[in-house]
């Protein structure tokens, strides 16, 4: 059982680390070509805009949610 955790915690790190590379790859893709990427499909930076607007209207529930996801983040990359 423990050989399971440790290959889903495997795969789960590599597929967060996959995310975030073609999250850096689609940013630059669309400040380098403009908003009509073709191979990203729509507006990468438009949609994170949104979303950190999102977070800054809910105030200190979206700082404890960041300050989460910094946490998960930094224990999977280890």
């Amino acid at each position: 059982m423990k050989a399971w955790i440790v290959t889903i915690k495997y795969y789960l790190k590599q597929f967060i680390e996959l995310g975030v590379l073609l999250l850096g790859v689609s940013v630059f893709a669309e400040i380098l070509f403009g908003p009509d990427v073709a191979f990203f499909g729509s507006q990468v930076t438009e949609n994170l805009v949104a979303l950190l607007k999102t977070l800054g209207d809910s105030g200190i529930a979206a700082l404890i949610v960041i300050f989460a996801l910094m946490i998960t983040y930094r224990r999977l990359l280890k």
